[in-house]
């Protein structure tokens, strides 16, 4: 059968004998052309339903990624001042500078930084709509590498944020880790950092974030 042109498959699901078996078996045997060229054909062609059954499957899962993300996405409504409320003190839990320590007289401020415009877009919303700090109040900073161009990136995030252009400056760090070597194409615009000078907006914020902690409890 194996000379015939048979594959390990086909003989097995005869004789139901296990591929190690057959292997061992035919280990030595010397096929001639005719049955070389059977197995050729019937790999090439096993190999080209595969390629296509793959290309099919990933065409399918892509639609369902989709019909699931469309799905959880028409969940949320338009936010209510509470919802962004919990948003935005989640968000600056995660995010945010929060390292106040009152017994070294540091004088507390809002810091939140990310890399995710769309974040720090709904982050603004929260101090606009929340908090009520204006933009002519926020101060931002762009953390950028050495092989970004600053004032692209700052064009970059003034665009999205809309925060004074006058209220922006930008700082060129690299880790060690990187050694010179972070790729281009990995954050073209850096990371942007949003401060405002303001006492008691930060213990509004930790008093959010302390308040979320509490519900759970």
């Amino acid at each position: 059968m194996r000379l015939e042109g048979k594959t390990y498959g086909e003989i097995r699901n005869i004789f139901k004998i296990p591929k190690s078996t057959l292997s061992t078996w035919f280990s030595k045997l010397e096929l001639n052309k005719n049955s070389q060229k059977i197995l050729q054909l019937k790999r090439k062609n096993g190999y080209l339903k595969l390629v296509e059954f793959n290309k099919i499957r990933t065409e399918n899962i892509k639609k369902e990624n989709e019909k699931i993300r469309l799905v959880h996405e028409s969940h949320v409504s338009k936010l209510s001042d509470r919802e962004l409320m919990l948003i935005g003190a989640a968000l600056y839990w995660g995010e945010g500078y929060k390292n106040f320590n009152q017994k070294k007289h540091v004088y507390p401020y809002v810091c939140f930084g990310n890399s995710d415009p769309e974040m720090v877009v709904v982050f603004i919303s929260f101090m606009e709509r929340i908090l009520g700090i204006t933009k002519s109040r926020m101060r931002a900073q762009a953390g950028i590498y050495p092989n970004i161009n600053p004032q692209a990136a700052i064009g970059y995030w003034q665009s999205i944020t809309k925060i004074p252009k006058e209220h922006f400056r930008y700082q060129v760090a690299l880790s060690r880790a990187s050694q010179g070597k972070r790729p281009k194409h990995l954050l073209p615009y850096g990371t942007l950092q949003i401060r405002v000078v303001s006492r008691q907006e930060f213990f509004k914020i930790r008093g959010l974030i302390d308040g979320i902690i509490k519900s759970l409890s």
